[in-house]
């Protein structure tokens, strides 16, 4: 079901016209005034692709963000609902350095462009789908090869991923160290400005692939923080927000509570 209320992304709307069509939709009567609204802003992902995420540049891009969530709280206290609306600023992963000096040339230690193998992805989580009778061949000619990449069978992927319960994932898993790239000489070669920047997707154990979160409103305590936690569980501390019954999810309530009233 679609919402009561929504547009198909269009990445060159400017970010004071998605704050704007928030405030709008908050001046609708009350019958018509959304209860639930979303607000994205690429900037932070885009441009940290672009430079990394720990040069002067992204400063600039942090301060116009601020800039543009303190124009929503400002229109939100001009329409005297600010102590009125739960406020949660979110992002689903977080970022770190890539350089051409950490690579991982796959094609080292396998031929992967042969019939025998199909690349299902790269970096920094190759997927690898060979041929039944090749997958014990190609993961001993990869397991160990690299001091900065892992090597797994669908099984043995360690539980804490939750990576190995689905049919559309392949036999062998590499996952790259973080900051580290996984590709071939090739690629390498043709892509000047491949690997440079930043990047994500890397095991959640490094702090640095965790998004942030900051959540302001009625049903929130003051001046609390709190240990890191999956944001899978969102969902559910929304729902509760919102008297809603979740649909079934891998989330649970109980893992953020503490934060509410």
């Amino acid at each position: 079901e679609r919402p009561t209320y929504y547009f198909q992304y269009d990445g060159s709307v400017p970010n004071e016209d998605r704050v704007q069509q928030v405030l709008d939709w908050i001046d609708l009567p009350q019958n018509s005034r959304p209860v639930f609204i979303t607000l994205y802003f690429s900037d932070a992902n885009s441009r940290g692709h672009l430079y990394g995420s720990e040069i002067a540049e992204m400063d600039a891009v942090i301060q116009e963000l601020d800039g543009h969530i303190g124009m929503l709280i400002e229109g939100l206290d001009e329409r005297d609902v600010l102590d009125k609306v739960n406020i949660i600023i979110t992002s689903d992963h977080g970022m770190t350095g890539l350089s051409r000096d950490r690579v991982i040339f796959l094609d080292d230690y396998i031929d992967v462009f042969s019939d025998s193998i199909r690349m299902i992805a790269w970096t920094p989580v190759a997927m690898i789908l060979p041929l039944e009778d090749w997958v014990d061949s190609i993961y001993n000619s990869l397991n160990g090869v690299h001091p900065n990449m892992a090597v797994y069978k669908k099984d043995d992927i360690p539980e804490r991923l939750h990576f190995s319960n689905h049919r559309r994932i392949p036999p062998i898993i590499c996952i790259a160290d973080e900051g580290w790239s996984i590709t071939t000489h090739s690629y390498f070669n043709e892509h000047p400005n491949a690997y440079t920047g930043g990047g994500h997707g890397y095991d959640p154990i490094n702090r640095s692939m965790h998004g942030s979160f900051i959540a302001s409103g009625p049903a929130f305590k003051d001046g609390l923080s709190v240990n890191s936690f999956l944001n899978i569980h969102t969902y559910n501390l929304i729902a509760h927000i919102l008297a809603l019954n979740p649909t079934e999810n891998d989330g649970h309530f109980d893992s953020v509570s503490v934060m509410l009233k």
